[in-house]
């Protein structure tokens, strides 16, 4: 660990012009507007509407927002008419190039998917099923996790995410294998579903923040997506015509740093959560010795499967 600390104390201040890159900020609008007025005040003085991509924004913005807006605040998500396959699980650095699409259907008449021995079918989400859960936290084959409680699609969901991450997602033929063996033969909830929503800004994103009794899908008329306050920032659908607060995406600016590590012990795992936070402790005291915390937030940016280094070559 110590040839660690000496290589980040040189390289943590390497940034060019060319690595900084535009990200975005919510920005709460305490004004009463229709869905419609929402998007064209957010279009006209940030980004957009604001996008959530995962879990991790969504309690951003949870944290961001509480106590600070009453009823309803409008997001980016209205119900469009073109129904599209996503996976539950959202965080976009989990796929690889084609891996979101590379799953191949039975049948496409309903909206949730099973999985039984190798192969994918839609049911009905209102099905009790068991499911096989995927957990970030831990590596190789334990991270899928069969759940022998019958449950419909959405609790299923809910489940895997309070217990887990969330519902298995099957995005390449190891994967496949190791689901199947986890299953052992049982017809399982996994996190493929489809749904009519749109992101205001085009944005790609599956995630999905309803509350419990929402469905995953609902009857074909134009509605809305707000957080809701008495549901604890869960997600309504309302109609895009009524009037409430804003929730925007607005233009920051986010450096990457590309460092390089090095460590004489050769049991030292660089991916370990515990050396991730260890590196950021060192970095966060480089910059309080600039007086310069108060203008950085530093997280990871992970390569596809949750790793944050490489192993290069000596």
């Amino acid at each position: 660990m110590e040839t660690i600390i000496n290589l980040l104390l040189l390289l943590s201040g390497l940034c060019s012009p060319s690595s900084c890159v535009p990200q975005h900020s919510y920005i709460l609008v305490n004004m009463s507007k229709t869905w419609y007025e929402a998007q064209t005040y957010c279009r006209d003085t940030c980004f957009d509407l604001a996008t959530i991509n995962d879990m991790e924004e969504m309690e951003t913005v949870l944290q961001a927002v509480e106590g600070k807006y009453d009823g309803a605040m409008w997001i980016g998500l209205q119900k469009g008419w073109t129904m599209r396959w996503h996976w539950s699980l959202a965080n976009k650095d989990f796929y690889k190039e084609g891996e979101k699409n590379s799953f191949v259907l039975d049948d496409t008449h309903y909206n949730c998917v099973t999985y039984l021995e190798g192969k994918m079918d839609s049911i009905s989400c209102t099905y009790m099923k068991y499911s096989v859960c995927f957990d970030g936290k831990k590596s190789d084959r334990e991270q899928y996790v069969l759940t022998t409680q019958m449950m419909t699609w959405i609790v299923a969901r809910e489940y895997c995410r309070t217990q887990h991450t969330d519902l298995a997602s099957v995005r390449n033929e190891d994967e496949n294998r190791t689901i199947q063996e986890v299953a052992g033969g049982l017809q399982v909830w996994i996190g493929l579903f489809r749904d009519p929503w749109e992101w205001s800004d085009q944005t790609d994103s599956s995630f999905r923040y309803w509350t419990a009794g929402q469905q995953v899908w609902t009857e074909p008329e134009q509605t809305c997506a707000a957080l809701l306050k008495h549901q604890s920032g869960r997600w309504g659908e309302l109609p895009c015509k009524e009037a409430h607060a804003v929730l925007c995406n607005c233009p920051i600016q986010m450096r990457f740093i590309k460092m390089r590590i090095s460590s004489q012990d050769p049991e030292l795992d660089p991916n370990d959560p515990a050396v991730h936070d260890y590196i950021l402790k060192l970095i966060k005291q480089k910059l309080s010795d600039k007086s310069t915390t108060d203008v950085f937030q530093l997280r990871w940016k992970k390569h596809p499967g949750g790793r944050v280094f490489t192993r290069q070559p000596n």
